[in-house]
């Protein structure tokens, strides 16, 4: 089981960087051919459309958005409340990044970001994670063994 972070989706979609974009999409591409349950926080589908609607249309970003949902498993706010809160409190992180955090917790999911910030916090709450961009190969190997 996996959460993945906003940013590694980000760069699927957006080439910011050359580097980032080419490892979230070997990524991505990867495990769309496995049967991965993905689980992500209610506040996934927020952050994301507002990234991508800087850069595509509403409708694209819609079409996007509807498509990802359909792939996930979201977990409520209520489910999440109460461990995201001891997780900003532990961390003193920003309010998504714990409820990222607390998702994978929750769902006993290994965590996959390209946030430096949130890897520091989800490790320092635990959380098996992994920084795509430098520890790609490690991750392809983790989620070989899921």
């Amino acid at each position: 089981m996996i959460v993945i972070d906003t940013s590694v989706f980000t760069d699927f979609f957006i080439n910011f960087d050359d580097k980032r974009h080419k490892k979230a999409k070997m990524f991505i591409d990867s495990i769309s051919t496995r049967d991965f349950i993905i689980y992500e926080p209610f506040i996934f589908d927020i952050e994301l459309a507002g990234i991508l609607r800087r850069k595509f249309s509403e409708a694209t970003v819609s079409e996007i958005v509807e498509k990802l949902k359909s792939r996930i498993v979201v977990l409520d706010e209520v489910s999440l409340h109460r461990v995201a809160f001891n997780v900003a409190m532990n961390t003193h992180c920003r309010a998504v990044d714990a409820y990222f955090v607390a998702a994978a917790r929750l769902s006993d999911s290994i965590l996959i970001t390209n946030d430096r910030i949130m890897v520091d916090n989800a490790r320092n709450s635990d959380i098996e994670t992994y920084y795509l961009i430098a520890e790609y190969d490690n991750v392809m190997r983790r989620i070989g063994e899921i």
